[in-house]
């Protein structure tokens, strides 16, 4: 049974547009740190995708390092993902208030 290769994936998530757009934002204000960590996550989630490869495909027998990477951009992952979940029920919430 031959597994396709993942590199499709990799391609369409790097070409990606950002999801926040911090051009007119201050330095300071929460939009631009949101979306810096955003960046971040994206980051990890590339080094940790690249370090699997190269175990893949024999370039390096560091597992040690490469599992460390997985969990760590994993972790930034769901940290992100229960941010926007906080946010959102935030939103909804100030939604409800009435005036």
């Amino acid at each position: 049974m031959a597994i396709a290769p993942l590199s499709s994936v990799g391609h369409a998530v790097a070409g990606a547009e950002p999801l926040i757009t911090t051009g007119t934002a201050p330095a300071g204000s929460f939009a631009h740190v949101l979306g810096d960590y955003l960046g971040e996550v994206g980051r990890q989630q590339a080094l940790s995708q690249q370090a699997v490869q190269d175990i893949a495909l024999g370039r390096t027998d560091n597992l040690h390092t490469a599992v460390l990477l997985v969990a760590k951009a994993d972790l930034a992952f769901r940290l992100f993902l229960e941010i926007r979940n906080r946010l959102s029920d935030a939103y909804q919430e100030v939604m409800k208030m009435s005036v």
